[in-house]
């Protein structure tokens, strides 16, 4: 169950359809125009930035001409309302009304936060996350215990000022990392290993869809090259964040293994824990003339509150029993 807290200004507690739990939520919602979805910045990494989507209420939740602004808090329960699991909070900007609802358009926090031309950095990407998610930088706490262990050495100097945010995401990326953002906390994930896992079976209902990009060939970086099993496909060349060619080398053939890997989408119910970027989901699929065992990280995570399913995208392994 879709639950909403909107504040307008004062609480309001909403969902798709009335349900009494702990208290009454009122069926005011009546749907997602676009559904929110952690989604990768590169298919090899990065920030997995929360997409908001639009939400649309019923013109009625309303006794006077709508707030241009108002905020919300949505969660999800199977069970009771203790038991919600909060998915995001948002800032919602009123996009339309008319007689068939009132639009908002959600917002995240926005990290304004910028690094200085010519900053030079030379250390570990766990140490340069605890200095870019300290006090006066992007103000959150970070989670590196997913991280790899012993963590990748960096060595790079910026050239023009740019977004904190958007240098820790690429930087990420070319040490096969990624990172989201939770409450207040950076959780930085290595993508060689699993934040937890799960197994799931009922596939009947949850149809699974296996697709492969393109391969890459070649992939190149600082003056540095690599080729994969494949003499055909793609050709790459990303920013090198070091100048040792060992550790290029490494960092590369790491991005050749995400983007050469196989890839699954399936849909979950909204049913226990949803989840989180880089967990390791495995399941057997027999909904095929052929049973398909597949392994993934998820690294695109989509609610859908209409069908109320969570749709998992992700790279990792599909093959026969």
């Amino acid at each position: 169950m879709l639950l909403v807290e909107a504040s307008i200004p004062a609480l309001n507690r909403l969902s798709q359809e009335g349900i009494a739990l702990a208290n009454y939520w009122d069926a005011k919602v009546m749907q997602f125009d676009d559904l929110p979805q952690r989604k990768m910045a590169f298919d090899h990494g990065g920030y997995v930035k929360l997409g908001y989507g639009d939400i649309k209420f019923f013109p009625d939740l309303f006794s006077d001409v709508p707030p241009v602004e108002i905020d919300l808090s949505i969660y999800y329960t199977a069970t009771t309302e203790a038991a919600k699991e909060k998915l995001f909070d948002a800032k919602g900007w009123l996009d339309t009304m008319n007689r068939d609802g009132v639009s908002y358009n959600l917002y995240g926090e926005k990290f304004t936060d910028t690094i200085a031309d010519n900053t030079a950095y030379n250390g570990t990407l766990v140490s340069l996350f605890t200095t870019w998610t300290g006090a006066g930088a992007l103000n959150l706490t970070l989670d590196s215990s997913a991280a790899r262990n012993p963590s990748p050495n960096v060595l790079h100097t910026t050239t023009g000022e740019q977004l904190t945010i958007d240098l820790a995401s690429k930087i990420a990326a070319f040490y096969s990392h990624i990172f989201y953002i939770d409450s207040g906390t950076l959780y930085l994930v290595d993508m060689l290993a699993d934040n937890g896992s799960s197994t799931y079976t009922e596939f009947d209902y949850f149809p699974s869809h296996y697709d492969w990009l393109v391969p890459v060939s070649i992939l190149s970086s600082g003056g540095r090259a690599r080729t994969s099993a494949y003499p055909y496909g793609r050709e790459l060349s990303l920013t090198a964040y070091h100048d040792t060619g060992a550790n290029i080398d490494d960092a590369l053939d790491d991005i050749l293994t995400t983007l050469n890997s196989a890839r699954s989408r399936f849909q979950i119910p909204f049913l226990g824990s949803i989840p989180v970027p880089g967990e390791g989901l495995g399941w057997t699929d027999d909904s095929l003339p052929w049973t398909v065992v597949s392994s993934i990280r998820a690294r695109t995570i989509q609610y859908d509150f209409d069908g109320e399913v969570v749709i998992i995208e992700g790279e990792g392994t599909v093959a026969g029993v």
